[in-house]
């Protein structure tokens, strides 16, 4: 018998269950409304897996088949090659003299002249209308309102609680004062506002849990955080310490901006259009900057992961995906269609992904 009580060379029926759980759940979010008959077919294989039972006979038809056509393909020699190599004629090596894509000087040049021209044009409707303020009010009117949301979500009060890249820690204080709970907030940043908000119940500590993990594990009943996921730079271990820093049974509830989403470059208050970091390089928004005589600055650093990608990380971390939600915005059908070259590269549904919000659970098991 191995550690974990299974026979040696066999599988752990728990472990294999819980994964097979996983895969199934995941398999069915993808396979759209209309899909009865593939769930069922997927079923009766996890069923098969799990009974060692062979597959139906159709299926082993199609298995030998494939089997066999594999077997003769190796077994067939290659035909011989020419017995002399011959020589090559005088050849041109020089530059291509075409393309069939537009180059030289029709070419769109994403320099700083296409920005601010973009931007004049996007200045009456900016992709974020309204960006957040960050006066004191604000920020303390916007945490309550951001507590509130996660605690009819996931139920805050009389817990311990733990925020992932708290900032100045309002929410965090709102946590213990309005919901009764021993909140903490950690961030790779300190703020002079922590030494006002700490009390009894409320306690900020300066850490990258994903480099050294200050907490001890099973010691939070909630984990949240609010589009601070996609500034770490290492976002699996960030996930795998949240798993760890859970009782089981415990609930984190997690808001992250998407890279490929039309403002993740953070740069909304002064460039107007959508997806500057996907069509300009960092030195273009720089000269931009320096242009107008402001701090030279790139795109916010964002990690560049998709929602699919994420979704493999939260699995293989054994986390229970209990909600997904996204936050999308309208798709601008005729500034894609100016730049397709280039927002081309990307799925459309990247393209109006803006967030996501998840609740993952530590299952009890």
């Amino acid at each position: 018998m191995t550690r974990n009580g299974s026979a040696a060379g066999r599988p752990d029926g728990r472990g294999l269950n819980a994964r097979l759980r996983r895969g199934l759940r995941a398999a069915a979010r993808r396979l759209g409304p209309n899909r009865g008959d593939a769930l069922l077919r997927l079923a009766r294989a996890a069923a098969d897996l799990l009974s060692g039972a062979p597959p139906p006979r159709g299926r082993r038809a199609a298995l030998a088949g494939r089997r066999q056509r594999a077997a003769a393909l190796r077994s067939t020699p290659p035909r011989p090659a020419l017995t002399e190599v011959p020589e090559l004629p005088p050849v041109d090596n020089g530059a291509a003299v075409r393309s069939i894509y537009v180059t030289g000087d029709g070419a769109v040049r994403f320099d700083v002249d296409l920005l601010e021209e973009l931007n004049r044009e996007y200045a009456p409707k900016p992709v974020v209308g309204e960006p957040p303020k960050y006066d004191v009010s604000s920020l303390a009117e916007r945490a309550r309102r951001r507590v509130m949301r996660v605690h009819d979500a996931v139920d805050l009060s009389n817990k311990r609680v733990l925020e992932v890249g708290c900032g100045r820690g309002y929410e965090v204080w709102y946590v213990a004062n309005h919901l009764g709970s021993e909140a903490h907030g950690m961030d790779v940043q300190e703020y002079p506002s922590w030494t006002s908000l700490a009390g009894e119940r409320v306690r900020y500590h300066l850490a990258d849990f994903t480099r050294e993990n200050p907490f001890p594990p099973d010691g939070f009943d909630r984990v949240y955080s609010f589009t601070a996921w996609e500034h770490i730079v290492h976002p699996r271990r960030a996930f795998a310490e949240t798993f760890k820093v859970l009782r089981p049974g415990g609930l984190a509830w997690i808001r992250a901006n998407l890279y490929r989403g039309s403002h993740a470059s953070h740069l909304y208050r002064d460039i107007f259009f959508p997806w500057p970091h996907l069509l300009f390089s960092d030195e273009v928004i720089k000269e931009f900057f320096r242009r107008h005589g402001k701090p030279e600055r790139g795109a916010a650093w964002v990690n560049r992961l998709t929602w699919e990608q994420y979704e493999r990380i939260i699995e293989d971390i054994g986390f229970e995906l209990r909600t997904l939600a996204f936050t999308e915005r309208p798709f601008d059908e005729e500034f894609y269609r100016r730049f397709e070259g280039v927002l081309g590269r990307y799925p459309r549904a990247d393209l109006t992904r803006e967030y996501f919000t998840v609740v993952l659970e530590k299952s009890l098991a």
